[in-house]
């Protein structure tokens, strides 16, 4: 474990698809985290080590942060749609190729950037925070995808998610993943 928080190989482990108290507390947990992650990967660096290439053919610190938004925001409507909705259907929508080229987060600056993603961030919890395990349950049709994805899933696979890409910034820029 890093920083308290379990890494993506144990947090693929514990959170397998079936919903449980405690795979629910553990998702709500980690996705708490992540604005303050991203922050500290973030924290010290220069405008220009922000968004420079962290690598040949890599993202920077800047665009990584973009597509954790764009992701967080997509992954955000199936859930919101599964709570307010009696069997809601969503179109395909890609996060970047679709979501990403109409929103245009990168004109933006980091800071500006990080604030966003927490103040989505919280209000997504207070959400998560406030439903039911009957809630929880709720699905959503995607188009294309002959399951259904509850609620549960769909913020299961959020935060694997931006787990994934938090490890991977901290290795890029050596630094440990705190919480």
């Amino acid at each position: 474990m890093s920083g308290g928080l379990p890494k993506k190989a144990t947090l693929v482990k514990r959170l397998t698809t079936r919903q449980s108290p405690e795979r629910i507390e553990l998702t709500i947990t980690v996705l708490s985290a992540a604005p303050q992650r991203l922050r500290n990967l973030g924290a010290g660096l220069t405008e220009t080590e922000l968004t420079t290439p962290l690598g040949a053919g890599e993202r920077s610190f800047k665009r990584d942060l973009t597509h954790l938004i764009y992701c967080a925001e997509r992954g955000e409507y199936p859930i919101v749609h599964a709570l307010l909705l009696d069997h809601p259907q969503l179109p395909r929508i890609h996060a970047e190729r679709d979501w990403g080229k109409l929103m245009r987060y990168e004109a933006f600056q980091v800071a500006e950037l990080l604030d966003y993603f927490d103040f989505r961030r919280r209000a997504l919890l207070r959400v998560l925070r406030g439903l039911k395990p009957k809630q929880w349950e709720r699905s959503v049709y995607r188009d294309g995808v002959k399951r259904s994805e509850s609620v549960y899933y769909a913020a299961r696979g959020l935060c694997l998610h931006e787990v994934e890409h938090l490890e991977d910034l901290a290795k890029k820029l050596r630094k440990a993943l705190s919480p």
